[in-house]
């Protein structure tokens, strides 16, 4: 009896663990992703996330936009697996043709196979790293494209070796769950939404300036005695966030790549007009607020 409710103890505990450690690497996961969009969009528009001091649930909540982004490598490979086997069930002499092709090739089949496969994963990650307006919103993003970088320069010396050494295919390897290629596809995919999710932030943070997102507003300052005018250029709200309007100018489609942003302090300001820039209905729509 003793040995049995120890070893039940002993479960439970490692059970409790077990929960705690999960709990805790997917809040933090949540957070990263959060953090991610919410810093490359404030930083798009020359805004330190930082300064606008959110909750910790508020940025956890950004993370919904991942979510688009984590369907995107699942859909494509749906397709493609679709697309397969609308082939063999079409065209079969077409798909047995192209198979023996390969075996054809001998002892480099495997390699041009594995090359085939892993080179857009690894084009993805060149690509992600090329986008200088992107990853310098960011220096958390940088890290993430760097190690993107990495995981797919990995994956493809990997398959590179498998063809050429032990002539293996990547795809059986990967159906034999094998732990380095699944780990790093695994890494690629994660860290390719990771920045797919910052791309999407940039992306609404250029509409919120260039004045075509449904959510602009523009903003036109009454300051208060003795205080200087803000901008004579159009301002768009961003936030109003610890005692400031944090406002960016207007700019062009597409938008600078250095745009001046400004935090107005609320004593400052003896009132303030807000006004969508696309109206929800026909007609503008105005609102005032005054100290």
């Amino acid at each position: 009896m003793t040995e049995s409710s120890s070893s039940s103890t002993v479960a439970a505990a490692r059970r409790l663990v077990e929960s705690l450690i999960i709990a805790v690497v997917t809040s933090t996961g949540v957070y990263l992703v959060g953090s991610i969009y919410t810093e490359a969009y404030y930083g798009r528009m020359s805004i330190d996330a930082n300064a606008l001091d959110y909750p910790p649930t508020y940025v956890a909540l950004q993370a919904v936009h991942a979510v688009q982004s984590l369907l995107v490598i699942p859909g494509l490979l749906l397709l493609l697996w679709l697309g397969q086997r609308a082939v063999v069930a079409r065209w079969p002499e077409a798909w047995s043709s192209a198979a023996r092709r390969l075996d054809r090739l001998g002892p480099i089949g495997p390699l041009v196979a594995n090359v085939a496969v892993t080179i857009p994963l690894a084009l993805i990650a060149a690509a992600a790293g090329s986008n200088r307006t992107l990853i310098q919103t960011t220096s958390a993003l940088s890290e993430v494209v760097s190690l993107l970088q990495l995981a797919g320069g990995v994956l493809l010396a990997y398959a590179v070796w498998l063809g050429l050494g032990p002539r293996q295919y990547l795809l059986a390897e990967l159906r034999q769950r094998r732990m380095v290629p699944t780990a790093l596809l695994v890494a690629i995919y994660l860290l390719a939404a990771l920045v797919n999710t910052a791309d999407r932030a940039r992306a609404n943070a250029e509409r919120l300036m260039a004045g075509t997102s449904d959510t602009s507003l523009a903003v036109t300052f009454t300051m208060a005695a003795g205080e200087q005018p803000v901008s004579s250029a159009e301002l768009i709200l961003v936030a109003l966030r610890n005692g400031h309007y944090f406002v960016v100018e207007r700019q062009p489609d597409p938008p600078s790549l250095t745009p001046r942003a400004y935090a107005v302090p609320f004593r400052a300001v003896d009132a303030v007009q807000l006004q969508r820039i696309n109206p929800a209905a026909p007609g503008d729509y105005g609102i005032v607020i005054g100290n």
